[in-house]
C-alpha cells in the first residue's frame, strides 16, 4: 500500500530516478543472498518515508501550486542540464510554508506505521512505545496548570470608581437590575395604573428651569397631601417592593429608583398577559413584537436617582378639580409636552375616562389622543399603544430629575456599583466592576477569558 501510494502521488521524474536506484538494488542482490534482508529493510524505510515527506509536501504545495508549476517551469528553462536534485531544491524552496509541529508529528506516525505494516522485520519493533498524543490531550486540564489561580480582590469605591470607565459602570448597575427584577414582579400586586400614577407624582414636582425637584422619592414625605392621597395604595405595594429588594443585596435601593422603574416592570407584565389572553399562550411572537418594551433591549431601565432628603414644595402637583390648561401647564412646567400628557391621561385620576375627557378640551392633545386611538385599532395584540405608553414614561422619569438627566455624560460614582482588582486566570490585571448584589464579582471578569479557563 505505500508503495503505490508512493507511486500514485510523486511525480514522473522522482519515480524514474527510484526505478534506477531500485534497478541498481535488484542487480546488487543478485550477487548474494545475504543482503536480501537488508535490501527489503532499506526499500521499505524509503517507500515509508517518502509516504509520510509525500503527505506533508502535498497539503504544503496544495496551497501553493501555481507558484511551484511556475517555479519548475522556470528551474527547467534555465538549466536544461541540472540533476534532479537541483530541480528538486527549487521546487522545495517554492513551498516556503515550513512545517509545523503538529504536521511533522503526523507525517512521522504515518511512517512509522506504514513500515511496520510493509516489513515484517519490523514488526513488534514499536509495541511498548509510548507514541505522541496528535490530539494536543486535554485542553481544559493544560489551562488548569498553566493558567495562574484566579483572584478578585475588592477595593473601596473611592479607590474603584476613578479607575473604571463609564461602560463597565453601566454593565454592573445592569447587572443589579436584572438580579432585582424577579423579585420587584414576585411582589407586584397592583395594577400598573397605580404605579404609573405614583410615579407621576414623585416626579411632578419637577421645574424645567433651574432643574429642581422632581423624580427624587420625596413623595414619601408628600403623601399627606390632597393631591397625594390616591397615591397611598401605591406606595406601600412600592415600599414592600424595596425592603424585599433591600434584603437581597449589598446597597439597598433608592425610594426613587424603585418608584420610577416599577410601573415599567408591571406594564410589561400588563402587555403580556393582554396579548396571550388575545393569541393564546403559545405565540412565540411576543418577545418580537414587544421589543420596544423591553427593559435591556427597547426601552432600558435607568437606575442611579438620588433620594430627597425632605418634601418638595407643595402646589407644584394639580389637584381632583384640574382644568385642562392646568394640565397642560403642568406638563409644559416639567419641559413635557402633548405626548406625554395623554399618554398619562388615563391614569390621571381613580376614573381613566376623567383624565381622556379633561385632555381632550385641547385641540393638540385631541390630535394625539386620535392617533393614540388608532393604534389600538389591531387590539390588545398590537405593540404600537404598549410601546407608546412606555417610551413617553421613561421620558418622564428619566428626564425630571433633579439636576436634569444624570445619564447623558454619565456618572463618575454611580450607585449600585463595586469594584475590585482582578488578575490571573487568563485575566489583563486591571479594576473591573459588578453589581451590588451576592456573588456578583465573578460576572466582572472578561467573556473571552471565562472560556480561556473553561467556566463557560
Amino acid at each position: 500500500l505505500a508503495a503505490i501510494s508512493w507511486w500514485i502521488f510523486s511525480p514522473r521524474w522522482i519515480r524514474g530516478a527510484d526505478v534506477s536506484c531500485h534497478a541498481r538494488a535488484d542487480r546488487s542482490t543478485a550477487h548474494t543472498s545475504t543482503h536480501v534482508g537488508t535490501n527489503e529493510m532499506a526499500s521499505s524505510l524509503a517507500s515509508s518515508s517518502a509516504l509520510g515527506l509525500k503527505s506533508v509536501a502535498a497539503a504544503r504545495v496544495a496551497s501553493s501550486a501555481p507558484r511551484r508549476s511556475a517555479a519548475v517551469a522556470r528551474a527547467r528553462s534555465e538549466s536544461s542540464s541540472s540533476n534532479v536534485d537541483d530541480v528538486q531544491s527549487v521546487v522545495v524552496d517554492a513551498a516556503s510554508p515550513v512545517v509545523n509541529r503538529r504536521a511533522a508529528l503526523t507525517a512521522g506516525a504515518a511512517s512509522l506505521a506504514s513500515l511496520a505494516a510493509a516489513s515484517p522485520a519490523f514488526a513488534g519493533m514499536f509495541d511498548g512505545m509510548e507514541m505522541p498524543d496528535l490530539g494536543g490531550g486535554d485542553v481544559k486540564a493544560k489551562r488548569e496548570i498553566n493558567l495562574p489561580e484566579l483572584v478578585i480582590e475588592p477595593i473601596p469605591r473611592e479607590e474603584g470608581y476613578p479607575l473604571a470607565n463609564g461602560g463597565e459602570k453601566t454593565r454592573a448597575q445592569g447587572q443589579y437590575i436584572k438580579f432585582i427584577e424577579p423579585i420587584i414582579v414576585e411582589n407586584i400586586d397592583l395594577p400598573f395604573s397605580e404605579y404609573m400614577r405614583l410615579a407621576l407624582h414623585d416626579a411632578g414636582t419637577f421645574e424645567v428651569v433651574g432643574k429642581k425637584n422632581g423624580a427624587n422619592g420625596s413623595i414619601r414625605f408628600e403623601l399627606d397631601r390632597p393631591e397625594n392621597q390616591i397615591c397611598k395604595r401605591a406606595f406601600e405595594s412600592v415600599k414592600k417592593i424595596k425592603a424585599a429588594i433591600d434584603a437581597k443585596v449589598d446597597q439597598p435601593i433608592s425610594w426613587a429608583d424603585v418608584i420610577a422603574i416599577v410601573p415599567q416592570f408591571a406594564a410589561r407584565i400588563t402587555f403580556k398577559e393582554e396579548y396571550y389572553e388575545e393569541m393564546g399562550a403559545d405565540d412565540p411572537n411576543f418577545e418580537f413584537l414587544f421589543i420596544g418594551t423591553n427593559p435591556y433591549l427597547g426601552a432600558k431601565v435607568r437606575i442611579g436617582r438620588p433620594d430627597a432628603d425632605a418634601a418638595d414644595p407643595a402646589g407644584l402637583v394639580p389637584g381632583e378639580d384640574a382644568t385642562c390648561d392646568e394640565l397642560s401647564a403642568w406638563f409644559k412646567r416639567m419641559g413635557l409636552g402633548p405626548n406625554q400628557l395623554c399618554m398619562f391621561a388615563p391614569y390621571l385620576y381613580e376614573d381613566p375616562q376623567k383624565g381622556l375627557d379633561l385632555v381632550v378640551q385641547d385641540g393638540t392633545n385631541e390630535a394625539v389622543l386620535n392617533q393614540y386611538a388608532s393604534q389600538r385599532k389591531l387590539g390588545k395584540r398590537a405593540p404600537g399603544p404598549a410601546v407608546t405608553i412606555i417610551k413617553n414614561y421613561k421620558i418622564t422619569v428619566d428626564n425630571c430629575i433633579p439636576g436634569g438627566n444624570k445619564y447623558v455624560g454619565g456618572v463618575r460614582d454611580p450607585p449600585y456599583v463595586e469594584y475590585a482588582y482582578i488578575r490571573g486566570g487568563g485575566e489583563i490585571p486591571r479594576v473591573t466592576t459588578f453589581g451590588a448584589f451576592p456573588g456578583s464579582s465573578d460576572l466582572g471578569s472578561s467573556k473571552f477569558a471565562q472560556k480561556v479557563r473553561g467556566d463557560r
